[in-house]
């Protein structure tokens, strides 16, 4: 199968067009819910800093006479000091002194104890709060993103709903999930075995999530088989093709992120959709579209009859042009 990156992108150009809202609201749900963005943390962290700055500029007067009245009365406390008598000042000091060697004993071991059941703690609570992520990532947000690329592939055929996102939580909900989780796991323990490896067959399972778009029923090893024979020979070119968006997330870091949630991002999605669909060919469309355009799809025994009223009396059919007889 042939394709070049201007066909796409512009198939993908047309989708956005025809249905350019839509797309964008679910481009940016995609981003927010898939770990695309982060919103709000240098807002907070300007307010506080701004915050901080205020307080500093109100309080330092009464930091200046604070610091003043300390003066003062460290100066009051030497004066006492020097009165006490010499014996007294050695005996505090060894006691003193005898204390602080308790406490260092009795510091080198509870701190140590303390340090270590804290760090315990610390790796339990963090390995519990990723498990915890990870089933809401498994429960949620794969069905959502099948139910993304089931919008991406309607747009690019001619236009899509919205509710098009809950697809995936609407059918074969528990086949989808099951299928997307030896995706993911297939593609992270080949990402520990080296970083190519991993890169390699992120790409060999790229149309895993639009297969179950279309066929969320179908068996988790098939839709696996699946992608990785739509794209034997196409893995280099769809790698040079995600390369090709580098500019413009680059123009969407510089612009604070407008031109990447109003165009960039949906741009890169429709143009995935319609690779998905320029591989899986025209027996993966749905019935009564192809490529976008609405054609006519007649029953079997309607096209019997159809052919049957053509038919020219004293003819019969033929397979080859050269057994069409004549007419007499």
């Amino acid at each position: 199968m042939i394709w070049t990156r201007k066909e796409l992108k512009t198939w993908a150009k047309e989708a956005l067009q025809r249905n350019y809202w839509k797309i964008v609201l679910v481009s940016f749900l995609s981003l927010l819910f898939c770990g695309g963005l982060s919103a709000g943390t240098g807002w907070s962290k300007g307010a506080a800093s701004d915050s901080d700055t205020e307080i500093s500029a109100e309080n330092t007067d009464m930091t200046d006479e604070i610091a003043a009245a300390d003066t003062a009365d460290s100066t009051d406390a030497a004066d006492i000091m020097e009165e006490q008598d010499d014996s007294v000042l050695i005996g505090v000091q060894k006691t003193d002194a005898a204390d602080m060697t308790d406490e260092s004993q009795y510091s080198v071991i509870v701190p140590e104890k303390a340090r270590m059941v804290a760090v315990v703690l610390f790796i339990l609570i963090a390995l519990v709060a990723l498990v915890f992520l990870y089933i809401l990532q498994v429960l949620l947000i794969f069905p959502f993103h099948v139910g993304i690329c089931r919008f991406m592939i309607k747009s690019i055929d001619d236009r899509a709903n919205v509710k098009e996102i809950a697809y995936g939580f609407d059918h074969s909900y528990k086949n989808v999930i099951k299928t997307m989780f030896h995706y993911d796991i297939r593609i992270a323990l080949w990402y520990l075995l080296f970083i190519i490896p991993g890169i390699y067959k992120q790409y060999q399972y790229r149309l895993v999530p639009y297969i179950l778009a279309e066929r969320p029923d179908m068996p988790y090893r098939e839709v696996l088989q699946r992608s990785a024979a739509l794209m034997n020979g196409h893995k280099w070119k769809a790698f040079l093709l995600d390369l090709s968006f580098i500019p413009w997330h680059i123009l969407g870091i510089i612009t604070c992120f407008i031109v990447e949630i109003f165009y960039a991002a949906p741009y890169q999605a429709l143009t995935s959709a319609a690779l998905y669909r320029r591989l899986s060919g025209p027996e993966a469309l749905p019935q009564g579209t192809s490529r976008g355009i609405p054609v006519t799809v007649l029953p079997d025994a309607e096209l019997s009859r159809t052919l049957q009223q053509v038919q020219k009396p004293g003819l019969n059919y033929c397979k080859t042009f050269t057994d069409i007889p004549s007419d007499t």
